[in-house]
């Protein structure tokens, strides 16, 4: 009986933990957000990458930076304090300028939004 109700209390700790693990993403909802449409500019534009973008920041100070196989800069970042819209630029030509929802829309991406 001991170890069933051992079990039973090791099950639900560790279902706890990935309700909590399943809920972290959502505090940081606009830099994911931000991460994946950016990344699915880069695959609509067959950009090859060398170092995947990572971001880090909040509202307009939100920045992913990574690089290309060709060793240009991949940069995008916030436009907006609501984190709604952002820029891509890869070495000097912005592939991209506008709202994140839309691009993860159309690529089938859930956002936060």
């Amino acid at each position: 009986m001991r170890r069933l109700v051992a079990g039973l209390a090791l099950m639900s700790a560790l279902g706890g933990c990935s309700q909590i693990d399943a809920l972290a993403p959502v505090g940081g909802a606009g830099i994911a957000d931000l991460r994946y449409a950016t990344n699915e500019v880069l695959l609509e534009k067959d950009i090859d990458i060398l170092v995947a973008p990572v971001c880090s920041g909040e509202g307009l100070d939100l920045r992913c930076t990574g690089e290309t196989m060709t060793s240009e800069t991949i940069t995008a970042t916030s436009t907006s304090e609501d984190e709604s819209t952002f820029e891509l630029v890869v070495g000097t030509d912005t592939l991209y300028s506008g709202d994140v929802q839309t691009v993860l829309d159309r690529n089938g991406t859930v956002g936060a939004s």
